[in-house]
């Protein structure tokens, strides 16, 4: 007989992966989440106004998860959220504010639901954690990211490049990562999505006897399966290599390494396109190899990993790095660090950095440029890697993981 078990997940995070993976499996008894569209009709309407934070509120809801099993407040959310916009004035009020509203009301659900295993994710669930010991119940925990030992890396990171690339990063307050250490305590299990993260989590102090790695999985649609990505026979000025960066521009990133590569490969057949919020103070006009494309939505985003010849994934600390995987279900080779999840495999379906550096990046970048069968024969592998991060393998492994 399989155990109850209540996923406590705030947002859309991976598009609803965990939660969808755990339905999959028949181990969902509850969603617990703060926003949940389940009428197709409110969907219709939200994808026609022409705001994103509106239109992006249609992206909350899965159909592989019936609505049966999901408890949110989606209406009182809102109104919260605007309260909390208005209100704190940074951005860390703002995080803060949101996760302890977040948590009071999954723990009155947590409570009502008592003997049910509960399931959270990083920095929401010391409150029903806590409640779920005082339960007697399992609590498994899934950490999102590396947690502090990122945090130092970045303010490392932000020193060293202050001078050239300025930015508003602020550290996290004291108490968020005493809360988070009591979180990873009061977890019987801590599921982590890289060794990278595993490797960060023990030097923080946590046991490493209740941490497991379990990547995130992918879904592959017929729409993966059906596209032919082609290259040129040479790239040149006419046909340069596309070079896709997507996701938050920010040092932790690497976007400095981009920039600065494309500083160094001006007059190459090689053009830069950047998707995603900007945290930098950047001028544009020196970079006349790069494009700019601000903030995209789903389907905008589809398409520049359609366009694109190679995706780019210089960072110095990711959890795991899941549009590695969005980049290559479309066939895309990625160029990426060691500092994240196990995905690229070296001259298999993409090319490994030596080292976090422009240096390291434009040596790669060459390569694909002058050797023509490079870039054709790493594409032809993508879609095997990405089948073996299946929804079916993760509900497998998790499942084996809960009845531990």
């Amino acid at each position: 007989m399989k155990a109850k078990l209540i996923c406590v997940h705030i947002g859309a995070r991976a598009h609803f992966l965990i939660p969808k993976a755990l339905q999959s499996n028949g181990d969902l008894f509850l969603l617990v989440t703060d926003t949940w569209i389940g009428s197709a009709f409110i969907r219709r309407v939200l994808n026609k106004i022409p705001f994103r934070l509106i239109k992006s509120l249609a992206q909350r809801y899965s159909a592989s998860i019936p609505s049966v099993f999901v408890r949110s407040y989606s209406l009182y959310f809102l109104i919260l959220e605007v309260y909390i916009r208005l209100y704190y004035k940074n951005e860390w009020g703002r995080i803060l504010a949101r996760n302890t509203f977040f948590q009071r009301w999954a723990n009155t659900i947590v409570q009502r639901n008592q003997g049910a295993t509960v399931f959270g994710i990083s920095y929401t669930s010391l409150a029903v954690f806590r409640t779920a010991k005082e339960c007697g119940v399992k609590t498994i925990l899934y950490q999102m990211d590396p947690g502090e030992e990122e945090e130092r890396i970045v303010e490392s990171i932000v020193e060293s490049n202050k001078d050239l690339y300025p930015t508003d990063w602020k550290k996290a307050p004291a108490n968020y990562w005493i809360e988070w250490k009591e979180e990873c305590r009061l977890a019987d299990r801590i599921l982590v999505n890289s060794e990278w993260t595993r490797q960060s989590l023990l030097k923080n102090g946590i046991s490493s006897n209740k941490i497991d790695v379990l990547a995130l999985p992918f879904e592959l649609k017929e729409q993966h399966h059906q596209f032919n990505r082609t290259y040129p026979e040479r790239f040149s000025s006419q046909r340069p290599l596309r070079c896709l960066f997507l996701g938050t521009l920010t040092l932790r990133k690497g976007i400095q390494f981009v920039l600065e590569a494309a500083k160094e490969m001006k007059g190459r057949p090689v053009e830069f396109i950047l998707v995603g919020h900007n945290e930098l103070s950047i001028d544009w006009s020196q970079h006349t190899n790069v494009s700019y494309k601000g903030v995209c939505s789903r389907y905008e985003t589809d398409a520049w990993y359609q366009q694109a010849d190679l995706f780019l994934f210089p960072t110095l600390s990711d959890g795991f790095g899941l549009t590695q995987l969005e980049a290559m279900a479309w066939q895309m080779p990625v160029v990426a660090s060691t500092f994240c999840g196990d995905v690229v495999v070296d001259g298999i379906n993409g090319l490994l950095m030596k080292e976090c550096s422009s240096i390291s990046l434009i040596q790669l970048l060459e390569v694909c440029i002058s050797d023509k069968t490079m870039l054709p024969g790493l594409s032809a592998n993508c879609l095997q890697t990405v089948g073996k991060f299946s929804i079916k393998h993760f509900s497998e492994k998790l499942t084996e993981i809960i009845q531990i």
